[in-house]
């Protein structure tokens, strides 16, 4: 069983390819489980509530989505992850990362709530900051430093392909 954590940004890409949740709601449930946590809730929040998506509410379709595949399975920020992210930021700066702190901020928690909670892949549409070079670079090298093992990281596109492809999912 696979465990995986899908970036905010991956919930607006499923509001657009419904098949692709239904593959996850029915074709693989028993390969994988997805995980979230409060900061992809928070941000998934604060969506305007005034934006619609084919007449509907996207703040609560997106919610929605995140509840009905995440469960139970929300992980919790802790003081751990917490650190862990901060020396992110710090390496990230260290060999010459230029997005801002505040940018990055939620992306490093992020990545230190899948490392810290163990999941095996970290999915993300995000590869201008998130999944930048420079960035895995820092998640690698601080936990590597730490004994701590690097989830993967696989772009949206190759972890829709895989899904619609029914391979030993996934990557």
């Amino acid at each position: 069983m696979r465990r995986i954590l899908l970036d905010t940004s991956i919930y607006g890409k499923l509001i657009e390819e419904p098949e692709i949740i239904e593959v996850l709601n029915t074709k693989i449930p028993n390969k994988i489980i997805i995980y979230g946590n409060n900061i992809i809730r928070k941000e998934l929040r604060d969506t305007p509530k005034y934006v619609r998506y084919a007449g509907k509410n996207l703040r609560i379709l997106l919610l929605t989505i995140y509840s009905n595949l995440v469960k139970d399975h929300e992980l919790e920020q802790n003081k751990l992850v917490e650190t862990l992210a901060k020396d992110y930021q710090l390496e990230y700066r260290k060999i010459g990362g230029s997005v801002s702190s505040i940018k990055m901020r939620n992306d490093f928690l992020i990545i230190a709530i899948a490392t810290i909670y163990q999941l095996d892949i970290v999915v993300s549409d995000d590869e201008k900051t998130m999944f930048s070079s420079i960035s895995i670079k820092a998640y690698r090298s601080v936990n590597k430093s730490y004994g701590l093992k690097d989830p993967e990281f696989v772009p949206y596109r190759i972890f829709k392909k895989n899904l619609k492809n029914q391979e030993d999912f996934p990557v």
